[in-house]
């Protein structure tokens, strides 16, 4: 598994749950469900302030935590009856795609620091830009969301990979910038590829201090013990990844030591980078972007055609994994490819958590 799928499987090892989110420990309340008439998946969105969209279960599960279910802990293989309050959108979706299409959503409301409340449409998209109907369908998704809610700003937020070894794992990028490169036939048609897309609007940092005192501690999750087990997935997995062990696979990014204090990364008009595939970072290679993901610029895109802002939240659930052994000898690509999607099938649902927690922080902080 990695960024370009929806589903995880569940392995052996002890992982600790998400904890109750302590909101009075910050002198804030949490988010409040919004109740709203819901007369079938081809009826309009109700109308909101701001909308969010998520992706991945992973996503969805830390996002229900925190904005819905925030008074009771959540294990990452926990029961999905939350699920059921959310409702299915898919109005003028292509009648041969698939019947989840677009996504689903809740409405809640969020009190931002001058008291007023925010109405806030969270959905969970099931449209990807890699995926069919690939990017016709996810322009259509956000087309159809802004036509109806007509929200003000939309955030896309989820998992994303690192751009450079100082980016550790569990920190979080807020960007109003996307560039986007397209490989996939089903994509390149479109007459913005390899261009590069800034929003004029970026949130109001006031309440990110805060937020980050709520993140979850990666060093927490991906402990050595955590690590040495991952290790031994992946020598099942790639026989050839057998003369690499802890040291050589262990870099800065995942090293416990390291990855204890997340932090937000302020990227103000600096691009995260969009692709319709799947690759990690070497090194510094790409320090112009802020975060690699899957989905973003297209959404930015249509939402600015709209006359809408949108903002970008991503979370490092997989950073830059080393290239190269202790000793000097090359990681095979394909070795490196599979320990970054174990790492990133652990931790995505707990960097997931921290993303969240940014994104309300960007919308209580305006």
């Amino acid at each position: 598994m990695s960024r370009i799928n929806t589903k995880t499987y569940k392995h052996e090892a002890y992982l600790p749950d998400l904890p109750i989110v302590d909101w009075k420990s910050i002198g804030q309340s949490a988010p409040k469900i919004i109740p709203f008439n819901y007369s079938g998946p081809d009826a309009p969105l109700p109308s909101a302030d701001i909308v969010v969209i998520t992706w991945t279960s992973a996503e969805w599960s830390a996002l229900d935590h925190v904005f819905v279910n925030s008074g009771t802990t959540r294990g990452p293989y926990a029961s999905t009856s939350w699920r059921d309050a959310w409702k299915l959108y898919s109005r003028n979706v292509p009648k041969s795609s698939a019947e989840d299409l677009w996504g689903y959503y809740l409405l809640v409301g969020i009190t931002d620091k001058s008291g007023k409340e925010k109405t806030v449409l969270l959905f969970k998209s099931e449209t990807h830009l890699s995926h069919p109907p690939y990017i016709t369908g996810l322009t259509e998704m956000t087309k159809c969301i802004i036509e109806d809610a007509k929200p003000s700003q939309v955030f896309s937020i989820g998992t994303a990979g690192g751009p450079t070894t100082k980016t550790v794992l569990g920190d979080v990028a807020l960007t109003n910038s996307g560039h986007i490169e397209l490989k996939l036939p089903e994509n390149t048609g479109v007459d913005y590829n390899n261009q590069t897309f800034t929003s004029s609007f970026y949130p109001y940092l006031d309440m990110i201090p805060s937020a980050e005192k709520l993140f979850m501690p990666l060093s927490s999750v991906m402990t050595e013990d955590e690590l040495n087990y991952l290790i031994g997935k992946l020598h099942e997995e790639k026989k050839d990844s057998a003369p690499f062990g802890y040291k050589d696979l262990v870099n800065y990014p995942l090293e416990p030591s390291n990855t204890d204090n997340p932090k937000v990364i302020e990227a103000k008009d600096v691009p995260l980078l969009t692709t319709d595939y799947y690759f990690i970072a070497k090194g510094d290679d790409s320090a112009q972007y802020s975060a690699l993901e899957m989905d973003d610029t297209v959404i930015g895109h249509q939402a600015g055609l709209m006359g809408v802002d949108y903002c970008y939240v991503r979370n490092i659930s997989d950073p830059v994994v080393a290239d190269k052994a202790q000793d000097g000898t090359p990681i095979p690509d394909d070795v490196r490819e599979e320990w970054s999607s174990l790492i990133y099938e652990t931790a995505g649902f707990y960097t997931s958590f921290n993303g969240a927690l940014t994104t309300w922080a960007a919308i209580s902080g305006q």
